[in-house]
């Protein structure tokens, strides 16, 4: 299929001059000294992770490289029909040590739960990723917190390299840079990532059946859970927070299993009028999972870099070692600030 993105196009949509290009290149150049290629996404795959992952895995076998994709378990099953989602490894190969450590998507290497995984030994460790708060802990780093997702920015480097874009690559890309939008309907929605969406499209992505997939295929325990848990639903701070709570036992009563509470932040952040909407997930008595999403001057990646997280500005995430009530009391306490902080005057956009 002949790839309706010309170089035109592409010089349009980029969002960066010429120093990204030159990284580009240092990554060409370790592409062509080393066969070896592991990649790994984070913890908690979402379709960006995991179709930048699968699509650079696909481009990199078809220019001879040995590939593999490591991602932590559990891999959700909500994305079990990405080409190559099969292949998945929860471990790299114990026979690999050399070659290069490719993380997407991932802003420390603890997302990626492969702190130990002789990173020493490999040749070089390779960040690309979208997120503002990325730690640049690699020995090459493309970090672009323009992108709407690193699938867009996976599209770039492959036209700087040269790839053909197959059908499936397509595909991953598509579903990648469709999830982080939320369906084209977050603020990082632009005409760069319509023009995207639209030649991925023409590469051989399925809109409708991308979307079916992730937005209509949904098991009956996830909408249980769903139920449950914004029965918990809580208002703070005259209106200007809303938020939940996901625990193991609204798990058990549902038949889920935590990745299917990967909705439930959207449904809070749909209420009208609100700043802050934040989910508590409860992943053991002493290990509290957020979510946060903000409108208005309400920064969501500084509230979470209070407990060691990060993220973007209107999402953002973090682990706190604590339990659930100590949790909500932390949170809500820093959010209720942010509110103060921000006049609670809400901001129209």
């Amino acid at each position: 299929m002949t790839d309706p993105g010309t170089a035109r196009a592409a010089t349009e949509r980029r969002h960066h001059g010429n120093g990204f290009r030159e990284l580009i290149d240092e990554l060409r150049r370790l592409l062509a000294d080393h066969r070896d290629v592991v990649i790994f996404g984070h913890k908690d795959a979402d379709g960006d992770t995991l179709g930048s992952s699968l699509a650079f895995a696909e481009g990199l076998r078809r220019s001879g490289h040995r590939t593999w994709v490591v991602i932590p378990p559990p891999h959700p099953d909500l994305y079990s029909w990405v080409p190559g989602f099969q292949d998945l490894l929860d471990e790299p190969p114990e026979d690999v040590r050399g070659g290069i450590a490719l993380f997407l998507d991932a802003s420390n290497v603890e997302r990626t739960e492969q702190e130990g995984a002789h990173l020493g030994e490999r040749a070089a460790i390779v960040n690309i990723d979208h997120h503002e708060s990325n730690t640049r802990y690699g020995t090459l780093n493309l970090i672009e917190p323009r992108a709407a997702a690193v699938g867009q920015m996976c599209l770039e480097i492959f036209d700087e390299l040269g790839w053909q874009i197959t059908p499936t690559m397509a595909t991953c890309l598509y579903a990648a840079i469709m999830t982080d939008t939320g369906g084209f309907r977050h603020a990082n929605t632009d005409q760069s990532v319509l023009r995207d969406a639209a030649r991925l499209a023409a590469l051989g992505a399925d809109p409708a059946a991308i979307a079916g997939w992730v937005y209509n295929s949904r098991p009956l325990s996830t909408m249980r859970l769903q139920s449950i848990s914004l029965s918990s639903l809580q208002v703070e701070a005259a209106g200007k927070i809303v938020w939940a709570r996901v625990t193991r036992q609204m798990l058990h009563r549902a038949g889920a299993v935590m990745a299917e509470s990967e909705g439930i932040i959207d449904s809070l952040n749909s209420v009208a009028g609100i700043s802050i909407a934040i989910v508590f997930k409860e992943i053991s008595a002493n290990l509290i999972k957020i979510s946060v999403r903000t409108r208005d001057d309400i920064d969501a990646a500084a509230i979470c870099a209070k407990f060691g997280g990060g993220g973007h500005r209107r999402a953002s995430g973090a682990e706190l070692r604590l339990t659930l009530r100590e949790a909500i009391d932390a949170v809500l306490g820093v959010a209720t600030e942010a509110i103060e902080h921000a006049g609670g005057r809400p901001q129209h956009r």
